[in-house]
């Protein structure tokens, strides 16, 4: 899998990142009366929205001298982060190493691209966030037992935050020409949504409404619906990187930002998911697909002709072994909440 990724220099890798289309999504606009568009991230160099934190972290790790040439780079990642990190990790001479801690429950395809990559994969138990496997205190634990070898830590770096506060938040803004009335994006680490949300906040004095999309399973929908007195998570869900147990350094005072949150279920993920492809022709993970779930709701609530941005990760491909199994969807009940006539994309096989 490597090969979709030719090997360019740091310079090329960071050219590619950044000033990602804004794409308006025409069927989810028409049946709305509201604009909506989506951010496309997965048009970064290394196809997702977290080129762009990894750009910052690394670049601040080296800054402070923390890691010197072939030291090794330690994270706890859904995938995303964890490509965005060997793709850079090799354009140094002599390269860094990458290990990455992992869920366990991670689709097979990122694990075989982070693998591809050269990355040393190790996956961990899905447990509470003060547990001490849990993946991000797996991988800080590594970097403190190792000499020449750092911990990335996108969940607690404010680096993280800064990167979508300084860049994705702008490019929003510009796109729009001001215009856009909400911004709604899923929360995993928190970077995105508090970078983004923070700056559009600041740059419209207010104006601009700012809500969380989450996912079951998550605790954040019920945080900021109770204002900070409860944190329920209940179920799971197969959407990942998105969704948290507990706050992250990013997430902290996500309250004094956020204008609401809408919980999205699975079935209602995966129905996007297959229109989307149907309908706009654009393929978009399963983070991607729960914004837009949201971004519709959101944009029912505002006034006609309103302007909603969300954004999309990264592609479907990244997903295909559930979203598109259709064994695994009939397993799950998901099937028979697909229409009919969507049933065709489920195209994934095990030799796929």
């Amino acid at each position: 899998m490597a090969d979709e990724y030719p090997i360019v220099t740091k310079e090329e890798f960071i050219k590619g990142v950044g000033n990602t289309p804004l794409i308006k999504i025409e069927s989810l606009s028409k049946e709305t009366g509201r604009e909506i568009y989506v951010k496309a991230e997965f048009k970064n160099s290394g196809k997702s929205i977290k080129d762009r934190a990894a750009i910052y972290l690394l670049n601040d790790a080296l800054s402070k001298g923390e890691l010197t040439p072939g030291g090794t780079l330690v994270e706890a990642t859904a995938g995303n982060t964890g490509i965005a990190l060997a793709l850079l990790a090799r354009t140094y001479d002599p390269p860094f190493k990458v290990r990455l801690f992992v869920p366990e429950t991670l689709v097979p395809e990122k694990i075989a691209i982070l693998e591809s990559l050269g990355a040393t994969v190790i996956l961990g138990p899905i447990v509470p966030q003060d547990h001490p496997e849990f993946v991000n205190n797996l991988a800080k634990r590594y970097a403190a037992e190792n000499d020449n070898t750092i911990h990335v830590n996108q969940m607690d770096s404010l680096v993280n935050r800064k990167a979508h506060y300084e860049n994705t938040g702008p490019e929003i803004w510009e796109q729009t020409n001001g215009k856009i009335n909400a911004f709604i994006a899923a929360s995993g680490t928190g970077g995105t949504y508090s970078g983004v949300s923070t700056y559009l906040k600041e740059v419209s004095n207010g104006k601009v409404s700012t809500y969380v999309a989450d996912r079951e399973g998550s605790g954040l929908h019920s945080y900021i619906q109770s204002k900070g007195e409860n944190w329920d998570a209940e179920g799971t869900s197969f959407v990942e990187g998105v969704g948290k147990l507990a706050h992250t350094g990013n997430t902290r005072g996500i309250l004094d930002y956020t204008s609401g949150s809408y919980r999205i279920l699975d079935e209602e993920v995966l129905v996007t998911l297959y229109r989307l492809l149907d309908e706009e022709n654009l393929s978009v993970g399963a983070s991607s697909a729960l914004n837009l779930t949201a971004a519709k709701k959101l944009a029912l609530t505002l006034p006609e002709g309103s302007i909603v941005v969300t954004t999309a990760a990264d592609t479907s491909e990244r997903y295909a072994s559930k979203a598109f199994n259709k064994e695994w969807l009939i397993e799950n009940g998901h099937w028979d909440k697909i229409p009919q006539h969507l049933h065709k994309y489920a195209t994934f096989t095990s030799s796929s």
